[in-house]
């Protein structure tokens, strides 16, 4: 895995051999720094404004794909016509689309005995964190200091969710100090970005795309891993974390960086496209 500002030559030959650019990205941790609190994580002005340039390009699609609910990542981009893949791509809505997984909903039932279940077991807990994002359930663990008090939540989770896990009735999901309780169905980034590709983006973006993706977890590893050698993958954070990845930066404010960089270089090609027009 290369470092992106080093082998920017190498990056700007995908850009270029490409007249089109389908830009999908993770939100926390990759467009926004990871928070001690999910609340707490705010898009900077800087880069919302470098995303409405990006959406509003002829020749990108921008798509943010995200374990936030649908509710939550619209409220924090606010950006409109831009494609929203919330809960892992549970929950769809953008231009022409809008659409949630009819199994998802099924479950949500269970997923609301669980939530109940922690909250009773858990709430005495100081720094823990459930979150019910109507499709999906998280527990944030990160701001638990007493080690005895990890161990009691990793118990405690695990003694409540095992039966509806074996059982097939919910699924399990894990991120950067949380666990998240999904629906049992086979449905991930991973998969949404896959049948984004066959059933989705526009003919134009289909037939000559560059397909970039940025992320920074676990499930952003396992699109990295599905798209090897189908686009250009880039992981926010230390190299030594994951090897799945084509290039690295080292945080959310270099991800501005490279955002910018994209802007500019598929905006330097639409010039020169047009003045190949003129001439001709």
């Amino acid at each position: 895995m290369k470092y992106v500002f080093d082998n920017i030559q190498a990056v700007n030959e995908f850009l270029h051999a490409k007249e089109k650019v389908i830009l999908l990205t993770d939100f926390d941790g990759t467009l926004t720094p990871i928070q001690k609190h999910p609340d707490l994580a705010a898009l900077s002005e800087e880069v919302r404004q470098i995303l409405l340039k990006i959406s509003h390009s002829r020749q990108c699609f921008l798509g943010i794909i995200t374990g936030r609910s649908l509710q939550q990542i619209k409220k924090l981009v606010n950006i409109p016509k831009v494609l929203y893949a919330a809960n892992y791509g549970i929950e769809l809505e953008g231009p022409g689309i809008r659409f949630t997984s009819p199994d998802a909903r099924k479950a949500r039932c269970n997923l609301w005995y669980v939530y109940m279940q922690l909250f009773k077991s858990l709430r005495h807990i100081e720094g823990i964190y459930l979150e019910d994002k109507g499709l999906t359930v998280s527990l944030h663990y990160r701001l638990v200091k007493k080690a005895r008090d990890v161990e009691f939540v990793t118990k405690t989770f695990a003694t409540i969710t095992r039966p509806f896990f074996e059982g097939k009735k919910l699924s399990l999901g894990t991120g950067k100090m949380v666990y998240e309780i999904r629906p049992p169905v086979a449905w991930n980034k991973a998969t949404t970005i896959q049948w984004l590709l066959v059933n989705y983006f526009p003919l134009e973006f289909s037939e000559d795309a560059l397909l970039v993706y940025l992320g920074d977890d676990k499930a952003d590893i396992e699109v990295f891993e599905d798209l090897k050698g189908k686009g250009l993958t880039v992981f926010v954070g230390h190299p030594s974390d994951t090897s799945a990845a084509d290039y690295y930066v080292n945080s959310p404010e270099e991800v501005k960086s490279f955002l910018e960089h994209i802007y500019q270089q598929k905006s330097r090609d639409n010039e020169l496209l047009t003045e190949g027009k003129r001439t001709i």
